[in-house]
């Protein structure tokens, strides 16, 4: 699991082109992985292939469970939209998912304040 007291982290993303945030978790086949530093920026750290769970809108739950462990060393992760069984898998490995399409700058930027904003009640 992530680890929560670190100001180190990596956010996925689910996109197919790397410059923007537009993928449904379910659909989404690759993932860039970012590692983000409080104080010091971000660094895409590795593109990561995964298997799509979401096949026209439907999904077996124990799929989705699974594919979220592809992401147990992730604090955050990105998506352009999310089902609530996806929400439910990654929130149960302990990870935050997001949906905020648009650039990945702008993701990362809106995840490193929101990140800011729960060290508060730490």
């Amino acid at each position: 699991m992530a680890d929560t007291k670190s100001r180190t982290y990596r956010v996925a993303v689910a996109s197919t082109d790397g410059e923007t945030v537009n993928q449904h978790y379910g659909r989404a086949s690759k993932f860039y992985i970012y590692s983000v530093d409080d104080e010091e920026g971000y660094d895409l750290v590795e593109e990561r292939n995964v298997e799509p769970v979401c096949m026209d809108g439907s999904h077996i739950v124990s799929k989705m469970e699974q594919s979220a462990l592809n992401f147990t060393d992730c604090r955050y992760i990105v998506v352009s939209r999310l089902g609530s069984a996806a929400g439910a898998a990654l929130t149960a490995q302990g990870i935050t998912a997001m949906e905020l399409p648009g650039s990945i700058d702008e993701a990362i930027l809106r995840v490193w304040k929101y990140n800011r904003v729960q060290g508060l009640f730490k």
